[in-house]
C-alpha cells in the first residue's frame, strides 16, 4: 500500500503534527496505519494504528504508512521513498528556499506545506505558494503558526521551574498557551487576565489581591508564586475550589520569567493540540490533497 513522508528542511518545522492529523485523518476514514512518527501515547490504544520504525516498514501491508522524514537530508529522504515507492510531502517555513532544493527530491516530491507562517503575513504565504506552482513545484497549502500547538502543559512548567504544588490538583495535564505577569495592572484585574486564553500568571506570593483578581477569571489555568512563600487561606481555598494549580517556586518573578522563556519546545503528543492541528488542516483544505496520494503511488 502507498507510503507518504513528511520531510522538512530544518528542525522544528512541525513535521510530527502534521503527519499525526494525516494519521487521525486516515482513521477516522477507518483505515488502517503503519505509523513511523514521533508523536508519543496518541495513538497507543488505537489498534488502527502500528507504531513502526521507519526501517520496518512493511509495503506488502493492506495499511496506509506515514512516516516521519529528516529534516533537511534530502538524500536520506529519497532514499526511503525510492525503498518504500512512498511520496514526499514537505514542510517549510515562509522564508525557506524551497525552490532551491526541490530538484534534490525528485519525482518523489508530491508537494509542499508552509507552516507557521506569521500572523498578518498571509499575503506573503499566497505570494509564496504561487511563486512555487511559477516555479512547477506543487503548492499544497499553508498553515498559521497557532499558540495551542507551541503549548507546554502545567505539568512540564512545574518540571522546568522545579515548582512545588500547593496542593494536590488532576488539571496539571491542561495546555497554556499564554503567561501573564501579575503585577502593577492598570486596567480592572479581571479584564486584564481575560485578555489572553488558557493563561499561566506569574505574581508574587504577597500579592493576594491580584492572584484573586487572576483566579476570578475564567482563563487562567496555573499560577506560579514567586517568592517561595505558601499562599493565604482565601486564595488557597479559591484556587483548590476552581481546580487551579498553585506552583510555588523560589526565584523572583524576573528570573521565573526568563526561566520560562528558556523552556524547551514541548514535543507533540497532547490530543489537544492533535485536534487542533486537525482542525488547521482541514480549515486551510490540506488534508484532502494529502488524501489523494494515498490513492496511487508516484511511479504506479
Amino acid at each position: 500500500m502507498p507510503s507518504i513522508i513528511v520531510s522538512s528542511l530544518s528542525d522544528s518545522r512541525g513535521k510530527s503534527a502534521f503527519a499525526a492529523a494525516v494519521i487521525s485523518r486516515l482513521r477516522t476514514d477507518g483505515v488502517e496505519v503503519q505509523a513511523a512518527v514521533d508523536t508519543g501515547a496518541l495513538f497507543a490504544e488505537d489498534v488502527g494504528v502500528q507504531q513502526v520504525d521507519a526501517n520496518d516498514v512493511d509495503v506488502s501491508a493492506s495499511s496506509i504508512s506515514i512516516i516521519e522524514g529528516s529534516s533537511g537530508d534530502s538524500q536520506a529522504d529519497v532514499e526511503l521513498a525510492e525503498k518504500l515507492d512512498a511520496s514526499i510531502v514537505l514542510i517549510a517555513g515562509l522564508d525557506e528556499d524551497v525552490a532551491g532544493v526541490a530538484d534534490q527530491y525528485g519525482n518523489r516530491l508530491a508537494g509542499v506545506v508552509l507552516n507557521k507562517v506569521p500572523r498578518y503575513r498571509d499575503v506573503h504565504a499566497d505570494q509564496k505558494m504561487a511563486s512555487l506552482e511559477a516555479d512547477g513545484i506543487r503548492a499544497l497549502g499553508w498553515v498559521p503558526e497557532d499558540r495551542r500547538l507551541s503549548a507546554n502543559t502545567v505539568d512540564s512548567l512545574i518540571e522546568h521551574l522545579d515548582g512545588e504544588l500547593a496542593f494536590a490538583v488532576n488539571t496539571t495535564d491542561e495546555l497554556v498557551d499564554n503567561v501573564l505577569i501579575g503585577g502593577l495592572v492598570l486596567d480592572w484585574g479581571p479584564f486584564y487576565f481575560r485578555s489572553q486564553e488558557n493563561t499561566c500568571v506569574v505574581v508574587r506570593s504577597g500579592r493576594p489581591d491580584v492572584q484573586i483578581s487572576a483566579l476570578q477569571s475564567e482563563t487562567t489555568k496555573a499560577m506560579v508564586l514567586t517568592g517561595g512563600e505558601k499562599p493565604i487561606d482565601y486564595v488557597f481555598y479559591e484556587a483548590r475550589t476552581k481546580r487551579i494549580p498553585l506552583i510555588i517556586v523560589d526565584g523572583d518573578t524576573d528570573a521565573t520569567l526568563e526561566s520560562l522563556d528558556a523552556i524547551a519546545s514541548p514535543v507533540f503528543s497532547h490530543p489537544e493540540k492533535l485536534s487542533r492541528m486537525r482542525q488547521l488542516v482541514v480549515e486551510r483544505e490540506i488534508i484532502d490533497p494529502i488524501l489523494d496520494l494515498v490513492a496511487q503511488p508516484p511511479t504506479r
